[in-house]
């Protein structure tokens, strides 16, 4: 994401409402251990307690890390001791700052395409706004094995309203990508060619090769990673089937 990670503000306020206060301030505060449990509240944005530095808050781990790119000084895991995130996602809670989507759609929702239409458009950012969760596809479009991932993850699709997305490896035009998918029947939104790469630095683990995929909710927690494999539909099946979004 890095500089591409901040959406215009303005735009999304008018095409977002603001999150929900279950309870408001009324309920205990949230502290470290209790972020995962309440993603709901994550700032889209969130600061180093050493130097102030500001970045996109990508998601919140289970050892206690926060995942944040702070656009041209890179990608970094910090534990979120060092950083405002708490302080911030109470903020949330309590209604004193103000959260307009879900910080993944915030990063993704204006840009992606759609490909099920006969020219490139937009996926529409409400469209993207009004589903819980995400299934990331990072793979090339133009490989030998393309067509049996698209064919096997295809029965995933709007699963429990979950919905799938193609990050484009191998940097091929989104004229070319959106011809693929329909020829395929696999007409799901994808990133534009030119965010592709950057997207996928940000959000797989580096150690982790495409093709991959990775299952998320709307807020970015992660669910389920892995490098495809033949049998991984039933997984993710069984993943989407438990998950509780």
């Amino acid at each position: 994401m890095r500089q591409l990670s901040f959406v215009p503000i303005l735009a999304l306020a008018l095409a977002c409402q603001p999150a929900d206060v279950p309870g408001g301030a009324a309920k205990a505060a949230l502290d470290e251990a209790s972020l995962l449990a309440n993603e709901s509240f994550w700032p889209y944005q969130v600061a180093l307690a050493t130097d102030g530095s500001v970045g996109v808050l990508i998601r919140v781990e289970e050892r206690g890390v926060a995942r944040i790119d702070f656009g041209r000084d890179g990608l970094r895991d910090v534990p979120v001791a060092d950083t405002d995130l708490v302080e911030r996602a109470n903020r949330i809670r309590g209604g004193a700052l103000e959260k307009m989507a879900p910080n993944f759609v915030l990063a993704i929702g204006s840009r992606l395409v759609d490909s099920s239409g006969p020219k490139l458009a937009p996926y529409a950012f409400e469209t993207a706004a009004s589903k819980p969760g995400f299934l990331c596809v990072f793979a090339d479009p133009e490989a030998a094995n393309f067509d049996e991932l698209a064919k096997s993850l295809a029965p995933l699709r709007e699963r429990h309203g979950v919905e799938t997305i193609l990050f484009p490896q191998g940097r091929v035009p989104d004229a070319a990508v959106r011809e693929k998918l329909q020829a395929l029947g696999w007409t799901v939104p994808f990133v534009y060619d030119h965010l592709s790469e950057a997207y996928t630095r940000t959000l797989l683990p580096a150690a982790l090769a495409v093709p991959a995929v990775l299952l998320q909710t709307s807020e970015g927690r992660v669910l389920l990673e892995s490098g495809w494999r033949a049998d991984l539909t039933s997984e993710l099946a069984a993943a989407l089937d438990t998950a509780a979004l």
